[in-house]
């Protein structure tokens, strides 16, 4: 009698624990739901997204998250995911265990554990877009700025090629090497993170759409994992905090931190962090941070000259002094995949990321990135149109 009392029990309890999952389930796909509405709207209206979200609540969220972040002296966002790691551990070694003693339970847990996964991804996915994701939808940077956007002719992109090698040789010249004959590292993250918070915090004094609160940035402990994929930096959203990748060459993080921070104070698109990265670098008094941002943009440069005019950028290629070669090469040979587990790795965070990219409206995927030197064109033009009629 006792027996057969406690499998009724069990059995109600049972059903009220099913009961309770699908209504956890239902309202996170209500929430979900609702989220992706408001994203669809504010892709079709990025005035108002441009105003109401990433120029009116964001900031108040941006301030909020870092804030609270900053009071721990660990990543929150490397925290969260080895909650997650420890709690699949856990479940799947349940699992196992209930399978093994034969007592018909695992199949119930599994799917039980695929409700709660599955719930937890949609209050996921809508956080995601509260906190930060519906930036995606906002204007252009170029918007406002009066930035001539329009397509370069073979020429303007050599004579611009040329004078990012110019400057980076520049700025090169005056930085100290290390023994290997590459650029020298002081190795201190904390320098790097605050020298980097000065120059955005300058750059939002000119433009106040580059102010924010200081960055949380953080040197990532899991950087071997992020070289297996082929990540330099990440931003976390859930705790506004950048990371950074610490194992690449230092000219690979300082630009890496820069472009972090861009998507802190709201700016989505891959393109325009990377031209942010570019503008606020450039504008340092620093050269440990005005070299990196003008290495990345003559590269940049060149690729897009090698892929208008070959023979242009072969000759062009011909110039790079040792110097630069040695940190361009230093930096390919880090990024070079060593083995083909290492390569199949790094395809799909790459393929990973496309498909997220092209997911928020970026439909040239990881391509983006190297879509700021549509600005960085752009941002020449007056320059060297004054010095045009000047002539």
């Amino acid at each position: 009698m006792l027996r057969q009392d406690w499998r009724v029990r069990r059995a109600a309890a049972l059903r009220a624990g099913w009961k309770a999952r699908r209504r956890g389930l239902l309202l996170s796909f209500v929430a979900f739901a609702c989220v992706a509405l408001v994203r669809v709207a504010a892709g079709a209206a990025p005035e108002w997204t441009e105003s109401s979200y990433s120029r009116g609540l964001y900031p108040w969220i941006q301030r909020t998250l870092s804030f609270a972040s900053g009071l721990s002296p660990w990543s929150l966002g490397e925290l969260s995911l080895l909650a997650v790691f420890v709690w699949l551990a856990w479940r799947i070694v349940g699992i196992a265990r209930e399978r093994m003693r034969g007592t018909g339970r695992a199949l119930e847990l599994a799917c039980a554990d695929a409700l709660r996964a599955l719930t937890l991804a949609g209050w996921i996915f809508s956080l995601y877009m509260l906190a930060w994701g519906l930036n995606h939808a906002r204007l252009p940077y170029s918007h406002g700025t009066g930035l001539d956007m329009r397509a370069a002719d073979a020429q303007e992109l050599e004579d611009a090629t040329r004078e990012g090698l110019q400057r980076a040789q520049e700025l090169r010249a005056s930085l100290p090497e290390s023994p290997d004959g590459t650029v020298a590292s002081d190795g201190d993250f904390e320098r790097l993170a605050s020298s980097v918070a000065r120059a955005w915090e300058r750059a939002g004094l000119v433009d106040a759409r580059l102010a924010g609160a200081e960055p949380v940035l953080r040197d990532c402990t899991l950087s071997f994992a992020m070289k297996l994929g082929g990540i330099s930096g990440i931003y976390w959203p859930f705790s506004a905090e950048p990371h950074v990748n610490t194992l690449p060459p230092v000219h690979q993080r300082v630009f890496s931190a820069l472009h972090e921070v861009a998507h802190q104070r709201g700016f989505a698109r891959e393109d325009e962090a990377n031209f942010l990265a570019v503008l606020v670098g450039s504008a340092s008094d620093d050269p440990t941070l005005a070299y990196p941002v003008a290495l990345t943009a003559f590269r940049e440069l060149h690729r897009s000259l090698r892929s208008a005019a070959p023979a242009r950028a072969t000759a062009l290629a011909i110039g790079p002094p040792p110097a630069l070669r040695r940190d361009i090469d230093a930096l390919i040979a880090f990024w070079t995949p060593r083995s083909p587990t290492q390569q199949a790795l790094r395809s799909l965070s790459t393929q990973v990321n496309d498909t997220y990219l092209k997911s928020q409206g970026q439909r040239l995927g990881v391509a983006s990135y190297g879509r700021m030197v549509d600005l960085l064109l752009a941002q020449r033009r007056p320059r060297t149109k004054l010095e045009s009629e000047l002539r």
